[in-house]
Parts: structure tokens; sequence; C-alpha cells
């Protein structure tokens, strides 16, 4: 977490509105543009390469970079979503946009490892129907693995610098291990005329697309609902602000993502007399975001005794 720029506030009776998303500084930025420049180089090698040679682990490859291309798009999204402002209509900006791109990104993702899977169990119950040609996979694949070793090198000096970076990084090293397999295939297919192995790296580099696009498309998902963050329970949360001092109840309790690491929440919270002042909400708030990493908190202090419209959700 640690996204939520907290450098201006704004207190008016009983909330306070925080969070200003940070974006990646420009030098981090250049760093994934040149690494998203040199995926979709080898994006188009890998892909003219597959059907040259018949390789189906080469186009399985070529879909995962096409996640990894994702990836990083989302990620260069997130930067320059954070610059804009918003506006009367959307009051929360234009992060959405990058969710609602990853929900796209993980179906087109499900689809491509689908139809890589059909396809390697045709080839696996009718073998010998497509000859690969080892020497152009094996070429191929060795591009690859220089292509994919100069990204890992550009982006492992700020690895820890950045959270985007990082994960960009493992997509990377993950490309390294996927080129390695593929040019051990392409020998075995050369030496051996093993074709068998092209088939199985095909169906494990497809298996490791569909976990992590279902894992895209389902968190995606979960935020457009406005579902309370894996990482937070609401019970706890609840008990905590319970725990606070003068605090009677809480109700309309709700906790939602409003981007990747922007968490928000908003509760209606009764205290008693003492209690019904402005440090309340400005301490209850300080603390709920500082024990849970909140973006944007809206308190709603009611007085004893008040009662309020019916709040049908």
């Amino acid at each position: 977490m640690g996204h939520c720029h907290h450098g201006q506030q704004h207190y008016h009776h009983h909330h306070e509105h925080e969070g200003v998303a940070e974006g990646m500084t420009r030098s981090y930025v250049v760093k994934l543009q040149w690494v998203m420049g040199l995926a979709l180089l080898y994006l188009v090698i890998q892909t003219a390469g597959s059907y040259l040679s018949g390789s189906l682990a080469l186009l399985a490859d070529a879909g995962h970079k096409v996640a990894d291309i994702a990836s990083i798009s989302l990620a260069l999204f997130a930067s320059w979503f954070s610059s804009l402002s918003s506006s009367p209509r959307k009051t929360f900006g234009f992060y959405r946009l990058e969710i609602l791109a990853a929900l796209i990104n993980g179906a087109g993702l499900m689809l491509i490892a689908g139809f890589i899977l059909w396809e390697a169990c045709q080839r696996a119950l009718h073998p010998g129907t497509v000859e690969i040609h080892g020497g152009l996979m094996l070429g191929v694949s060795v591009i690859g693995l220089l292509i994919n070793c100069i990204a890992a090198r550009i982006l492992y000096p700020a690895r820890e610098q950045n959270l985007n970076v990082k994960g960009a990084l493992s997509h990377v090293l993950a490309d390294v291990m996927n080129s390695a397999g593929e040019i051990i295939t392409a020998i075995g297919i050369l030496a051996f005329r093993l074709y068998w192995m092209d088939t199985a790296v095909s169906i494990i580099i497809a298996a490791l697309i569909l976990y992590n696009a279902f894992h895209v498309f389902w968190e995606a998902l979960n935020i457009l609902m406005e579902s309370a963050p894996r990482r937070l329970s609401v019970p706890v949360i609840r008990d905590f602000i319970l725990r606070h001092p003068g605090v009677e109840d809480v109700h309309d309790l709700h906790v939602w993502t409003i981007t990747t690491g922007k968490d928000a929440l908003l509760a209606h919270v009764q205290v008693n007399s003492d209690a019904f002042r402005h440090e309340t909400a400005r301490t209850l708030e300080k603390e709920l975001r500082e024990r849970f990493e909140l973006c944007h908190i809206t308190v709603q202090l009611e007085p004893p005794g008040f009662e309020e419209a019916e709040i049908l959700f």
C-alpha cells in the first residue's frame, strides 16, 4: 500500500477527505516505457516466429507477453490518471478506467489461454500433424532471452523503489524462464525430435496465463462491485471504531476500493454528548488511516438519540 498522499487535508463539519494519488517519477516511467517497447518488439518477432516455425510454445509465450504489456500499460495509465483532477461529474477522477482496462485485459487473456490449451489438446490427440522447425524456434527463443535479460537489467536497479517497477520485473523474470524453457525445447526437437516437448511447454505457459488472468479479472470485478478489499476485515474495523472513547454505535459502514492501492471508508458513528465534537472525528479518522492504510475516509458523527432516514444499502 502506501500510495496515498496526505499533504493536503479538507475538513468540513464531521468528515475528512484524504488521498490524492502520487504518480511515478519520470525515471520510473521511462524505464517502464523502454521495457514495454522491448516487449512489443519481441511480441512481433515471437508471433511471426510461431507462425513460421509451427511452435505452439512460442505462441503461448506471445500470449504471456501480451499479459506483460497489459500490466505495464496499466501501471503507466495509473500514473497518468493520478495527474488528472476530478470534476463535478467524476468526483473520484478517472481511476476506475484502470480497473475497466484490467477487466477487459483479464477476459481477453483467458480467451487467449483457452485457445492455446485447445490447440495443445488437438496436437496431443493428433501428434505429427504439425511439423516444428527447431532451428527457427531456437533462434527466436535466443533473441527472446536476450531481450528479456536487457529488460530485466533496466528494471533491476529500481526494483525496491517502486511497486510498479517491481511488478514488471517479476513478469520479465518469468519471461526469462519461459525463454530458457523454449531453448531447451528447441534443442530437444533438433537433437532428438521430441515434438511433444513443445506441446507440454505450451500447456504449462497457457495454464499460468489462465491462472493470472482469472485473478486479474476477478479482482477487477470485485472492485467494480464495490466489494471490501481482501486485505481488510469489516468486522475488525467495526470493532476498532467501537473501542474508540465516546463511541456508542457504528452503522452504515462501507469499505471499498477506488482503484488498486486506494481504499476508502464511510461510517456513521454515534457518540455520547461529550464526544460529539470535531476533535473526535479528526482523531478517529487519523487512527483509521494509520491502522488500516486508507486513502479516503468519511466519518459522520451522530449525537445520542439521533434518528436518520432509512438507509437502503
